[in-house]
C-alpha cells in the first residue's frame, strides 16, 4: 500500500497561508470585535462605531484576500472532483457571499437591532464559510 501523503509545494502553500490568514482576520476580528463592544460601550458611547471603522480597514483588505485566494484555490480544484466536494464548495461560495453581503449591510445598518442582526449573520456566516473549508481540505 503506497502513502499518498505528501507535503505541499512551495506556490500551494503561500496560496493557502494567505487564504487561511486572511480567515483568522475576517472571522477571529468579527468576534474579538464583538465581545469588545460591551467593554468599548463603557469607554464611550462612540467607542464600538470608531473601533468598528478601524477594523474595516482590514477586515475588508482580508475579505478581498479571501475572495482573491478563494478564486485560485478553485482554479485548482480537479475537473474530476466529486459530486459531494463540488456541492460543499458551491455552498461556500453562496455562504462566503451571503457573510460578505451581510458585513457590508451591517456597516450600514442604523439601529442597534439592525446593527446586531447582520453583524451576527456576517460573523455566524463567516464561521460557517470557515467549517466548510475545512471540510474541503479534507
Amino acid at each position: 500500500m503506497t502513502n499518498s501523503v505528501h507535503l505541499a509545494s512551495a506556490i500551494d502553500s503561500i496560496r493557502l497561508s494567505l487564504h487561511v490568514f486572511g480567515a483568522c482576520i475576517w472571522v477571529g476580528g468579527q468576534f474579538t470585535l464583538a465581545a469588545l463592544v460591551p467593554l468599548l460601550r463603557k469607554v464611550s458611547p462612540d467607542a464600538p462605531k470608531a473601533a468598528a471603522r478601524g477594523f474595516n480597514k482590514v477586515g475588508w483588505a482580508a475579505f478581498a484576500a479571501l475572495v482573491i485566494t478563494g478564486a485560485w484555490n478553485m482554479s485548482k480544484v480537479p475537473s474530476d472532483a466529486s459530486a459531494g466536494y463540488q456541492r460543499v464548495l458551491g455552498a461556500k461560495m453562496m455562504i462566503v457571499l451571503l457573510s460578505g453581503v451581510a458585513a457590508f449591510v451591517h456597516t450600514r445598518a442604523k439601529t442597534s437591532k439592525s446593527i446586531a442582526i447582520w453583524g451576527s449573520i456576517s460573523g455566524l456566516t463567516a464561521l460557517l464559510a470557515m467549517y466548510l473549508g475545512v471540510l474541503l481540505a479534507g
